[in-house]
């Protein structure tokens, strides 16, 4: 069986795995993206918030593939978030204040910046100039896009281990 990630929904993670005994495929390519976007996020602000003006202008058209009711009234524009940290947790959220808000919770991302992010990812990295610089700021801090995955799979995998 084959599960499109969701936007790390976890809390359906224990379920599938019972289900099928294991024999599942979970679908990450999505929010593993929005990971690497964490990279960019923490190493480079001025690309961040590029990729997150060019993505509110995108979604529009980008959020016909998807079923979501978000707009960009839904979430600040990043000119008014003048913290970066803050900027990466609005527009990306973070694993410790979801275990935060619900201790103990297999949950997930449902915040509106994550989405928006989610939904035009194909048009960040087929931009030339963003593409590109996501793709050269990511092998420059690969040691840092390694920690971010370990940690965003690790919470994956924890979930779907409950199940089995």
């Amino acid at each position: 069986l084959s599960l499109h990630s969701g936007s790390d929904k976890l809390s359906i993670y224990e379920a599938l795995a019972r289900a099928t005994g294991g024999l599942f495929h979970v679908k990450t390519a999505g929010t593993s993206y929005l990971e690497a976007l964490r990279v960019v996020a923490r190493h480079d602000e001025t690309l961040f918030r590029r990729i997150i003006d060019f993505a509110r202008g995108r979604i529009d058209v980008d959020r016909t593939t998807y079923h979501i009711s978000v707009t960009v009234d839904s979430v600040p524009a990043p000119a008014e978030i003048a913290d970066r940290d803050r900027l990466e947790l609005v527009y990306l959220g973070s694993w410790s204040a979801l275990h935060a808000d619900r201790p103990g919770a297999a949950c997930g991302f449902v915040n509106p910046g994550r989405q928006i992010l989610h939904c035009t990812f194909g048009s960040v990295l087929t931009d030339e100039a963003l593409g590109t610089a996501v793709h050269e700021l990511l092998k420059a801090e690969a040691e840092t896009h390694r920690q971010v995955l370990a940690e965003h799979f690790g919470h994956h995998l924890a979930a779907l281990r409950r199940g089995l």
